[in-house]
């Protein structure tokens, strides 16, 4: 059976804080065939330089930042989900993570059921 490619679609501005426990959160997965598309949202703090330590992720550097915080982080998730390549997205706030198993979890759910096509979940 095929493993489903993964693509896990950061919103990142100004959350430095908390950027190393949600990317990690990601890296301890039970699930493994995961690409993170970290999309920076013009941050003023250390965010995009603490990203680009991370070999493994494909970085958007957004240089234009709106008024509207939800309308940037809309925009941020729609440039992320162009450059993904998964089969199955998920996306995550910068300051937010998910449980070890929360992947595995979603995507079983998906090949156990061929009639599935979106799911909505918290943590």
């Amino acid at each position: 059976m095929k493993k489903l490619k993964v693509s896990v679609l950061i919103a990142n501005y100004n959350n430095h804080d908390y950027l190393t426990e949600c990317i990690s959160s990601i890296k301890k997965q039970t699930y493994k065939n995961i690409e993170i598309v970290f999309h920076d949202d013009f941050s003023s703090d250390n965010s995009l330089k603490l990203a680009s330590k991370y070999k493994d992720l494909k970085i958007i550097k957004n240089k234009n930042r709106g008024k509207y915080g939800s309308y940037n982080q809309m925009k941020a998730y729609q440039r992320a989900f162009n450059k993904s390549s998964g089969e199955v997205i998920f996306f995550l706030d910068s300051d937010d993570l998910f449980k070890k198993n929360k992947i595995k979890t979603i995507v079983n759910a998906f090949s156990d059921n061929k009639k599935i096509s979106s799911i909505f979940d918290l943590p």
